[in-house]
């Protein structure tokens, strides 16, 4: 099953647009730092929400619930194949993409190759919120953090990654899926921002990045070869 014209073009101008919210961020870095300084105290010198329950509970129990759904997900697919159950259930490829692109997207591209090696240091280690490094825009590589850095956002990666998911559910449900997904990712990525973790285009870039690998990734692993005769 392939993405219709009109999803293509949506998803080609949410992405394009994405990318140009990332690329004005890196021109105007005022904004992430306006946006960072929201979550800050002054007097106390620190991110108060990084205390609170609800941001304690988002951050570290985000990766279990997107592990947990593909878990199930899985196994879901493998006990209705084997019972013969008539109902949805995922293909080997679709598995095969559900997987690959969690390794490849925020696995691979966001974790290992880019906070490893951009060097972007997070808001509450610079000098204007309490910390010593110094602050670079998103798309400056820099040298104020050696590891798991600030761009992208590694949590946010793994929260637009749930958009995988969207694509692989019935069309019928497939609008609805992409929504609660995009939310979703918004409100991971939104418990790191609001801790001092991850600038706004930390974010933002993480969800263009994972989003367009989604769906390239699909539409190569789902193409429905042509055949001639």
């Amino acid at each position: 099953m392939s993405l219709s014209s009109l999803s293509r073009t949506r998803s080609v101008v949410g992405l394009g647009l994405g990318a140009l919210g990332v690329v004005a961020l890196s021109g105007a870095p005022g904004i992430d730092l306006w946006v960072a300084g929201l979550f800050f105290d002054p007097v106390t010198r620190a991110f108060p929400p990084s205390s609170s329950l609800w941001a304690r509970t988002a951050i570290e129990g985000a990766p279990w619930l997107v592990y947990g759904v593909l878990i199930g997900v899985t196994t879901y697919s493998a006990l209705a194949a084997g019972l013969r159950l008539p109902f949805a259930r995922l293909d080997r490829r679709r598995l095969a993409f559900l997987y690959g692109s969690l390794l490849l997207g925020p696995g691979l591209l966001v974790n290992l190759v880019f906070k490893n090696h951009w060097g972007r240091a997070r808001p509450r280690a610079l000098e204007l919120f309490g910390g010593e490094a110094l602050f670079t825009p998103a798309l400056v590589p820099s040298d104020q953090c050696l590891t798991n850095c600030s761009f992208p956002s590694g949590h946010a990666a793994l929260g637009f990654w749930v958009t995988a998911l969207a694509l692989v559910v019935p069309a019928r449900w497939r609008a609805q899926a992409w929504t609660a997904a995009l939310i979703f990712g918004g409100l991971v990525g939104g418990s790191r921002l609001v801790v001092g973790a991850h600038f706004l285009s930390d974010t933002l870039a993480s969800a263009v990045l994972v989003i367009g690998l989604n769906i390239a990734l699909y539409r190569s692993m789902t193409a429905v070869p042509r055949t001639t005769g």
